[in-house]
């Protein structure tokens, strides 16, 4: 059970990574961030501030995404996250990306991630299977 809450931990920063939360700026500042069209090719680090039901509280993992086909792999820490992989789906509006995933440990989950910048921001995750299990953290390209 352990690993399988590292394992959808780690995948829940990925995806989160693709899809955020609220926040941002009051008005129409200098620059405005948006979200890639795109992720194929990309890898993030995932580093989790907080954690519920199967998921991970603590460490962090790495998200490659094919540059080639949907798929994805996580390399997670060793000692809180365990490695998985799967197949997703991204779509962007404006600076949240938005993963959808069939991982071989989690199922079908997502991941919200609200870029900040360019490169990173903070992520969401959650499992289709159980709705009181989710994670959260920051992400940023490596």
């Amino acid at each position: 059970m352990k690993n399988i809450r590292a394992y959808f931990t780690a995948m829940l920063i990925v995806l989160i990574s693709a899809c955020g939360g609220g926040g941002g700026s009051n008005g129409g500042g200098a620059s405005s961030v948006t979200a890639p069209t795109a992720i194929a090719g990309k890898v993030y680090r995932m580093t989790i501030t907080s954690g519920s039901g199967f998921y991970a509280t603590t460490g962090t993992y790495t998200v490659s995404f094919s540059s080639t086909q949907n798929i994805y792999t996580v390399t997670g820490d060793g000692v809180n996250v365990v490695d998985s992989a799967g197949t997703y789906t991204y779509s962007a509006s404006g600076n949240v990306g938005s993963v959808s995933i069939v991982d071989s440990l989690v199922g079908n989950g997502s991941f919200a991630l609200t870029f900040t910048s360019a490169t990173g921001g903070t992520f969401v995750a959650t499992a289709a299977s159980d709705p009181n299990s989710s994670q959260s953290g920051s992400f940023v390209e490596i």
